[in-house]
């Protein structure tokens, strides 16, 4: 019923737009609305509205200069049980339950369109014509709406500073608005730069200015944003002299240690100096990190790559306090023996060459006529042995 109520609606609307409509008791308008300010390169939604009372349908032919725009889009915007259907340039739309006719003003739909590249100050003109609307039972010739515009110049795209001066501090190098980057050193006493930075053309300017931090460097930015909205930034990276009754912190402990996927052992402790993590024999290699309790503190770590089988590998965690002092922590790597059993073998230092090729220097003793002593009494207990075996065998026989 309701697809031959739309199809009957839409012959009779066609077939109104064919014959001149002298009589009308339907009070209809409508209106096509767009940007104000339009530009080559732009892409660009145009808004048609129907107003009236009672208001079932409308139907009408999208006009305009095809080597101006390009039609890229079209979109219904009033909702269902409203339709609306483009074929070509011409549309119709209607109520297709023909329960909730239009009172007042709706927008019935959107279509968008793409500027070529025209000069600026051309003219550009999108019509919506022959417009006719219709309450069901009686039309109303609505006739053209438009909409049009005169194309701008383009926005400016230039966005470097003309002028950049620091009235409490003296930047490095000198000011140009092609370069960007500067430096500049400021005693404790200026906690903040006196900026006055000037843009071309149409630019705006904004800055970042935070408060320097003393003893430390910190970056203020100056950004500037072209009229087409392309952004240059400049900074200047400030560094203040430390407050002279500042005192720098010793706390060189850490908050913790981790091992990426291995448990340490014992649980970290900030005193504890000495931990161990089991490996499997497949690990080769560790990712061990250190957090520093000071946040001015720095941490190092030495250690944990091509870790030997069978072995302990020591990795150290070094964390340095802000005044320059030291803690060390250790954390010995176990890594597992090959699974034969066999450890990664060190290879063996060979001795020096004049160690190895010199003789061995000859140890002093005691000698009695040239002879070590030591040799005489070997000779002497041989001799004696020898004297002993003898008698026992002369004794057997004389029995």
């Amino acid at each position: 019923m309701k697809k031959i109520s739309s199809i009957v609606l839409t012959l009779a609307m066609c077939f109104a737009m064919l014959l001149p409509i002298t009589v009308s008791a339907v009070s209809a308008s409508a209106g096509l609305s767009g940007p104000g300010t339009v530009r080559a390169g732009d892409s660009i939604t145009l808004t048609f509205k129907l107003s009236g009372k009672g208001l079932s349908g409308a139907s009408g032919t999208l006009s305009y200069d095809s080597s101006q725009l390009q039609m890229t889009r079209t979109k219904q915007k009033i909702a269902s049980p409203w339709a609306v259907e483009f074929n070509g340039n011409n549309f119709v739309a209607y109520d297709n339950n023909l329960s909730n006719p239009i009172n007042g003003g709706k927008d019935l739909f959107t279509v968008s369109f793409k500027v070529k590249n025209v000069e600026p100050g051309t003219k550009i003109k999108v019509s919506c014509t022959g417009v006719k609307a219709s309450d069901g039972s009686a039309d109303a010739n609505v006739g053209t709406v438009s909409y049009s515009a005169t194309v701008a110049a383009p926005l400016s795209g230039a966005n470097k500073l003309t002028g950049l001066t620091v009235g409490n501090a003296t930047i490095s190098p000198a000011f140009n608005k092609d370069t960007t980057s500067y430096t500049a050193k400021v005693p404790f006493s200026v906690s903040k730069l006196d900026i006055k930075a000037t843009a071309e053309d149409k630019a705006t300017v904004s800055i970042s200015n935070p408060n320097l931090t003393p003893g430390g460097t910190t970056k203020v930015a100056i950004t500037v944003k072209a009229e087409n909205g392309a952004k240059r930034t400049y900074t200047i990276k400030v560094t203040r002299e430390q407050d002279p009754n500042y005192k720098a912190s010793s706390n060189n402990k850490l908050s913790g240690i981790s091992v990426d996927g291995f448990l340490l052992s014992p649980v970290f402790n900030a005193d504890t100096a000495n931990y161990v993590v089991w490996l499997p024999y497949e690990t080769e290699s560790i990712k061990v990190s250190g957090k520093a309790a000071d946040g001015k503190a720095g941490v190092e770590v030495i250690g944990g790559d091509k870790l030997a089988a069978g072995q302990d590998n020591p990795v150290k965690v070094i964390c340095t306090a802000e005044d320059g002092s030291k803690r060390e922590y250790i954390v010995v790597a176990k890594r597992a023996a090959a699974h034969d059993g066999s450890a990664d073998e060190k290879p063996v230092e060979s001795e020096p060459e004049e160690i190895a090729n010199s003789e061995t220097p000859a140890t002093t003793e005691p000698t009695k006529g040239g002879i070590p002593i030591w040799m005489l009494i070997v000779v002497s207990v041989a001799g004696l042995a020898v004297g002993v075996g003898i008698g026992v065998v002369i004794g057997k026989k004389t029995r």
